[in-house]
C-alpha cells in the first residue's frame, strides 16, 4: 500500500507540510519504508479546486493512506470517496511523520479538520476596509 505525506519539498527528510490541497510536494512511500518517489503537488497554485484535484491525484497513483495536518472537506469527501484513509497530526520530516504512522502516533480523521478554502489565503488583513467611498460633491458648494 502506497502512503502520501504533504511535504514543503522532495525527499524523506523535507519537512512536512500541513496542507493536503496546496502542499508543494507529496512524498509516496510503501509501508516499511524501502521504495519512496517524491513529486511536485501539481494542483499547488490552482485557483480553485486544489484539494479535489490533488485527491484525485492520488487516487490515481493507488493511494491507500495519506499523512496531513489538515484537510478540508471536499477534499476529505474526494478521498473518502477514493478509499482513501486520512491521517492526521503530522510534524517534523517526512521519514519521522512516517515512524509517528507505523507506531500508530497519528489520528485518523472522519471529518474535515478546516472549512472550506482553508489553505488559499483569503483572509480580509488587519483594516477591513469598509469605507464605502462616500465623500463631498453634489449639494450646495461654496462661492
Amino acid at each position: 500500500m502506497k502512503i502520501a505525506v504533504c511535504s514543503q519539498d522532495a525527499g524523506l527528510d523535507s519537512p512536512v507540510d500541513q496542507r493536503f490541497g496546496r502542499c508543494p510536494y507529496f512524498v509516496l512511500a510503501n509501508e516499511d519504508l524501502s521504495e519512496h518517489e517524491s513529486f511536485p503537488n501539481p494542483s499547488v497554485a490552482a485557483p480553485g479546486g486544489a484539494g479535489v484535484q490533488t485527491a484525485q491525484l492520488l487516487v490515481n497513483k493507488g493511494v491507500g493512506v495519506v499523512l496531513t495536518g489538515n484537510i478540508g472537506p471536499k477534499a476529505h469527501a474526494a478521498l473518502n470517496a477514493g478509499g482513501i484513509k486520512i491521517f492526521s497530526g503530522i510534524s517534523g520530516t517526512v521519514v519521522d511523520t512516517l515512524k509517528q504512522y507505523q507506531q500508530g502516533e497519528l489520528s485518523p480523521v472522519s471529518d474535515s479538520t478546516v472549512p472550506s478554502n482553508f489553505g488559499f489565503g483569503g483572509g480580509r488583513g488587519r483594516g477591513g476596509g469598509r469605507g464605502g467611498g462616500r465623500g463631498g460633491g453634489g449639494g450646495f458648494g461654496r462661492f
